[in-house]
Parts: structure tokens; sequence; C-alpha cells
């Protein structure tokens, strides 16, 4: 994605394409998720289109998309449009929530979180190649 879409998209609020991410906004989006663990780990990605730390944590995941989405279903949950359906997920994962924060579900159960500075593409596929590993 390039800058001057991923700008626009940000300011527009959305800050997501839709072919790129599943977009959650319903708690039984939220739940589909979870379940969907059960065959393959599932990130999570909580954004504030408000947050510069935001942003950031955003690109640092899709400068690797498409080597964690190989591994993992992505997706994206916007905080200010949807906070029910955020802290709903911190409800089902006992993980508190925090923005951004990016979260791997596998098996229904957190097993890699992070938030703000220490969300890393390179963490998250290293905490996806764990989860292979023990699977094998």
């Amino acid at each position: 994605m390039g800058i001057f879409k991923t700008m626009k998209n940000a300011i527009k609020g959305s800050g997501v394409d839709k072919e790129d991410w599943n977009i959650i906004t319903a708690k039984e989006e939220a739940e589909e998720v979870i379940n969907a663990s059960e065959d393959q780990p599932q990130l999570v990605y909580k954004h504030s289109h408000t947050c510069s730390i935001c942003f950031l944590a955003r690109q640092e995941i899709e400068q690797q998309f498409e080597d964690i989405k190989a591994k993992a279903g992505m997706n994206f949950l916007n905080v200010i449009k949807s906070r029910p359906v955020s802290n709903y997920i911190a409800e089902q994962t006992g993980v508190r929530h925090e923005s951004p924060q990016a979260l791997i579900i596998d098996k229904g159960e957190v097993v890699w979180h992070a938030s703000h500075h220490s969300i890393k593409a390179d963490a998250i596929l290293e905490a996806l190649e764990n989860i292979k590993t023990q699977n094998s």
C-alpha cells in the first residue's frame, strides 16, 4: 500500500483496505474470528485512527503483510468505531484492551500479544512460527 493511499485512508478514518484485512465491526464477527482460530491462528490488530503510534504499528505489520497472512488470518478492529467489540474481545481473551494492540489467537486462546511500540512484524512472525512448531 502506498504512503499516499495509507495517509488518505488514515484521514478518512478507516485506515484499511477491505481486501487486505478482515474488518471486525460486531461481536458476532469477533466470535467468528475466535472460532476460526481452531483451524488457523488469527492475528487481531486493534487500531485507533486518531493515534500516531497506531499508524506506525499498522505500517510495521503491513510491511510484512503477505508473510504474516500466509500463516494467520488478518483481522482489523477500529477501536474508535467499534469500542464495544474491542471490550468484548478483551473479556473473551482475558487480555486488557490497549491501542494499538496485536493479539494472536490459536485454538481459542491468546498465545501472543503486544501493544504500542512492541508491535513488530518480526515478533509476530516468530510467534506464528512457534505455533507451527508446537502444532507439528
